[in-house]
Order: structure tokens, then sequence, then C-alpha cells
């Protein structure tokens, strides 16, 4: 039994490397009123080893399709894939009704539960009426003087010549701050646990994504680890949850307005399993993104050092030396295009999973009921009919007046309608801040000259380390 289920856990990453070896050849064949079709897949498994293999090269191949919506077949599973801003906002705006959430949220709940990320209904709708509050640009502004303090905290121990895993510096650094603003807590003694149980558990969640099989519980090695990983992201946010219990007082942020909430007519407040799925949330979505994207904005501008220049010498010019404030951030809008065009490239959530809850016809094509529908974010950002020469870095594509002219829905790295991500602002604001601040501190040089290729996971993380070399500059 140990060796056929040690057999299962390897199917995916079988899979992966087979589709990585020799050359592809790709075929879309329109069909009238039905979804072009991507011809790469094979008999029963359809296009799952195309997707396990190479997710992102198969997500620009059905980009390509001239109707903008192709099909594919995952084991059994119809999915259908829309990649033009209008189909998009169909999928997102005007007919949201027909859709839930798709078959991934479903792989995400052993880790956020029944969160805003995953709720559904009233109950999401109830959810992010409570949390909305938090993200609300006047709290937002609040923000920026913890996040400037933990990024200066952060790059005071990068010593010149150092050479440090970028993706992981990040990931402590937006992690320490949704700890902070959100939940008013100090996570640094545990960012090595969190940082290794996460990287895990979205592993994990991109193997159930990929193998050819149901999400089976069984006892593999894989499967403990996972569930040890979990369990230290919960006694971290249990923990918190008790000490603000005992605590009893209103700190002024998401985690005490969530102890605060009271049902309607006068019912009770959260128990502690509720506290922890949107706390876990929140912890989980509100650093994964950011991270990523800020990794790849620094990865972006060590390859093209006259923008990194740029870059320094707007944040010299504004700031001098200081610390960023939320009154500085007008003046700062490159580290803010820079954070954009990265964001265009490399979305961290590179698309949008649905599914169709009732017959509904999408761009005059029919998508019966049960059928997943996914956003081709990634697919649109690439498109050059709305970004030209769409493979080069230009942050000035996000100079305001340019970003006013992209039609609407070509550019949605938080999604859109009314589950668009209510931490955009705050996201946005944060890695504007770090950029800039970085810039006047450090420059950070690539310890290798080779491609980082993206690692198309549950977030579209760098692959492997991302190391670079510190040059301080102060």
């Amino acid at each position: 039994m140990s060796v056929t289920l040690l057999s299962v856990e390897r199917a995916a990453a079988l899979a992966t490397r087979a589709l990585r070896i020799g050359n592809r050849s790709v075929r879309i064949r329109e069909r009238g009123d039905r979804p072009a079709r991507v011809n790469v897949g094979v008999p029963v498994l359809g296009n799952l080893l195309a997707f396990a293999g190479d997710r992102i090269w198969l997500l620009h191949q059905m980009a390509a399709a001239p109707s903008g919506i192709c099909d594919a077949v995952l084991i059994n599973r119809p999915a259908v894939f829309v990649s033009t801003p209008e189909l998009a906002h169909e999928v997102l705006v005007t007919q949201a009704d027909a859709f839930a959430k798709g078959t991934t949220y479903e792989l995400l709940r052993p880790m956020v539960g029944r969160g805003l990320l995953t709720s559904e209904g009233e109950l999401h709708k109830k959810q992010r009426r409570l949390i909305a509050p938090s993200f609300a640009a006047r709290r937002v502004s609040g923000y920026a003087d913890v996040m400037a303090a933990l990024t200066e905290c952060a790059q005071r121990d990068w010593v010149d010549g150092a050479r440090i895993d970028l993706a992981d510096e990040m990931m402590k650094l937006t992690l320490a701050i949704v700890s902070k603003t959100l939940l008013d807590a100090d996570t640094s003694a545990d960012s090595e646990r969190v940082s290794d149980a996460v990287s895990l558990l979205v592993r994990d969640v991109n193997q159930r994504m990929t193998v050819p099989m149901p999400p089976l519980r069984w006892p593999t090695p894989g499967n403990r680890r996972a569930r040890a990983a979990l369990r230290t992201l919960d006694d971290i946010i249990y923990r918190i949850i008790a000490e603000r219990r005992s605590d009893g007082t209103d700190h002024g942020d998401l985690l005490s307005m969530l102890l605060e909430a009271r049902e309607e007519g006068g019912g009770g407040g959260m128990d502690d399993r509720q506290l922890r799925d949107e706390a876990m949330t929140i912890f989980l979505a509100g650093h994964e993104t950011t991270a990523t994207g800020l990794s790849w904005s620094l990865y972006l501008l060590a390859r093209n050092p006259h923008l990194y220049a740029k870059l320094r010498e707007q944040a010299r010019s504004v700031l001098g030396g200081r610390a960023p404030t939320f009154a500085d951030l007008p003046k700062l809008g490159y580290a803010m295009q820079v954070f954009k065009e990265a964001m265009r490239m490399y979305p961290p959530a590179y698309a949008v999973g649905r599914l169709a809850t009732r017959d509904v016809v999408i761009g005059g094509v029919h998508i019966a009921a049960g059928t997943d529908v996914v956003v081709n974010t990634v697919g649109m950002h690439h498109n050059a009919r709305f970004f030209p020469d769409p493979e080069r870095f230009d942050p000035e594509r996000f100079e305001p007046s340019a970003e006013k002219k992209l039609p609407r829905g070509a550019y949605i790295p938080f999604g859109g309608g009314t589950r668009v991500c209510v931490g955009n602002h705050f996201a946005l604001m944060e890695g504007q801040i770090i950029l800039a601040d970085l810039a006047q501190r450090v420059e950070l040089t690539l310890a290798s000259n080779a491609p980082v290729e993206p690692d198309p996971m549950v977030t579209l993380r760098p692959h492997g380390e991302l190391s670079m070399i510190v040059k301080r500059l102060d």
C-alpha cells in the first residue's frame, strides 16, 4: 500500500517533467458558436498534462484564440478559459450571479476554511461588510508608517556584499506588515516556520490541482507533511486569537473588529473557528501575493539597471534618506508604476476561477451549468493588443494618463466585480512604500544571469531561490 501511495504522490512531478521535455506544437481551432479548442490534449487525460507541465505556456496559447474563448478537458471535467477584457467583464461583473467560486477554491478550504476568500452568498456579503472598513482609504493611510518602519528594520540586516534570497526576504517582510497592521501581532519569531508551512501547503494545493485523482486524504508522507504545516499555522493563529480575547481591549485593527462583531438582531459573536478562518485568510492572502509582486518587481529592476536608476533617483529626491510617509506617495509615482508593471508581467493571481451554477451565454457561447470558467489574467496581460511589446518591462505603461487609456478589464491583477480583492489598495500602497524605501537604501543585483522562471502554483512565484547581491547605498 505504501509503495502505491508514494507512486501516486510522484505522478504530478513526473507529468510536469514530461511536458517540459522536447518541442511542443499547438493548434487552435475555432468552432463557431462553441469555444475554440487548443489541441494539446491526450486521450482520457485531456489537457491535464499540459496544465500540469507548463500552465503559463498553455494559458498563453489559449489567449491567442481569435475569439478569446477556449475550452479544455481536465480528466472528464469541462473547463472554459476566457482571455479578453470584454469576456472577463461578463464573467466577473455583468453575469456574476451565474457563477460561484471555482474548483480551485475548494482545494484552499483546508487552509482558509470558509473565510472571505472561499465563502459564498450571504455569508460572503456579511464577511465583506465586516472586513471592508479595515481597508477603507482613511484606515489604509494610517498603515503607511508601519509599512515604512518594518521595511527600514528589514533592510538594516542586509549587509554590504551579502547574498540574500529575495523572495524569502519579501515573504518575511510582508508577513510582518500584515501581522502588525491587521492583527496587531508580532510574528517575527515565527516567520521561518510560517514561510516553510505556507510554501509546503501551496505546493500541496498545486499537486491536487494536477494529479488525476480525487483529493483523497490518505496517510501518505505528503499528506502528513501538509497536515503538520497546517497545524503550525493554526497554532499561531489560535494563539493570537486567545491572547486578544484575554486582552479584551480594542486595538483598532481588523481582528478587534471581528472580535466585536455581532449577528444582526443581537446575536452572538464569532466563535474561534470563524475567527480563525478570517484571520488565516488575511494572514495568508495578505502577504503571499504582495511578496510575490515585490519579488518580481525587484528582479525586473535588476535586469533593467536604467529603470532601477530612475526609481532610485526619484526616491532620493523625494525622501532625502528618510523613510517614506503617506504624504510622500503622490510624489513617488514611479514606484507605483514599477509595481503595477511587474504585476502585469507576472500577476501573482494569474487566473481567476469561477464555476457556472446555471446555463449561461458568454460572448455568444453557451456554457453549461457545472463548467469551470477561468479568466485568463496572465494571457490578457501579455496580449499585444492592449500592451504593445508585452514581454518588455516598461513601467511607463502605468503613467497615469497612459493607464487611463487601457481598455476596462485588460489589467486585473486583483480580479474584478463584487469579489475584487478587498485589500487591493493596501497591497498597492505597501508595494509602493517598500520599493521606494529600498531603492534609496540598497542596490540589488542578480547573483546569476540565468533567467528566473515563473512557478505557477496558487500564485505565480519565482521558481527556486531568487538570489540577489546587496550593495549598500547609505
